[in-house]
């Protein structure tokens, strides 16, 4: 494990790479772990993507980060690079519209759906030999892309949705002011219908177990939407487990980075679960 100070130092090198003028990189950050910056191509453009992984040749599970806002995305790429040192593949994706991915945001649909797809693929080609368990962590609107690209995915293990939204109509209403113009823009696209669909309809075409993070301090149409997709995976009768959290909603600048503390433990006890016989259940 490395220190914290050597953290630091590779963090700020990478957010610095990260914030300048924007070119692909892979370097080796010690004999141990290496750091790959790039854009994975889709047929609606590019998705800004970054990974970092042991570079001893083992297998190890893949966790896929998927940033589907602006403001968390500096925080999401600290995220990936408090990883480093842990025996896991790590990657992130930004999706349309965020970052340096080819916009305009699509707020889940289907340039979303495509993204993940994307990237699930590169994880399990990067992969081809050895441990194939993709664990992807996702929230906001990137929950509703998650669970429709993965279906009829065999290699992704376990979905960790963190106040997912699925429904723009419903979540318009009491969103925060620049969140509300840009989702009225979108609803009023003649295009609508046919670039987003709603994963609550098709939920139960998704065998892939669930883990749902509600925030019981979350804003209105986060736990409005939480409640919807309860509803959905107990009518469909699918595998989910409910993990509740009390925290506030603060600024950018004080908020802690969960996937270390959080994220990490919930895939460590999957793994012990599958090796006990055990599995989720509603």
């Amino acid at each position: 494990m490395y220190n914290k100070k050597f953290i630091f130092l590779i963090s700020a090198s990478f957010l610095f790479l990260v914030n300048c003028s924007y070119t692909s990189f892979q370097t080796a950050i010690s004999e141990n772990q290496t750091i790959k910056d790039w854009f994975l191509s889709t047929k609606y453009g590019v998705v800004e993507a970054s990974i970092t992984w042991p570079s001893d040749n083992d297998s190890y599970p893949s966790l896929l980060i998927i940033q589907s806002s602006d403001e968390n995305n500096q925080k999401n790429t600290k995220e990936l690079l408090s990883l480093i040192g842990y025996p896991i593949i790590a990657m992130s994706i930004s999706l349309p519209g965020i970052g340096n991915s080819t916009g305009p945001h699509d707020f889940g649909g289907k340039k979303s759906v495509e993204s993940i797809k994307k990237a699930i693929h590169y994880l399990s080609e990067i992969n081809n030999n050895g441990n194939k368990s993709i664990f992807i962590y996702a929230n906001g609107f990137g929950a509703n892309a998650a669970i429709i690209a993965t279906r009829k995915v065999s290699d992704v293990k376990l979905l960790i949705l963190e106040n997912g939204l699925f429904e723009p109509r419903k979540v318009i209403k009491k969103s925060p002011q620049n969140l509300k113009i840009r989702l009225k823009d979108f609803l009023s696209d003649k295009n609508y219908k046919a670039n987003f669909r709603s994963s609550l309809y098709e939920i139960e075409k998704n065998e892939i177990p669930i883990i749902i993070i509600r925030n019981i301090r979350g804003k209105d149409y986060e736990l409005e939407q939480h409640n919807e997709i309860i509803k959905f995976l107990k009518l469909k009768n699918k595998k989910y487990k409910i993990l509740d959290i009390s925290e506030k909603n603060k600024s950018l600048f004080f908020q802690k980075l969960i996937i270390k503390k959080r994220i990490v433990p919930i895939i460590e006890k999957y793994f012990k679960k599958i090796n006990s016989g055990k599995i989720l259940n509603g």
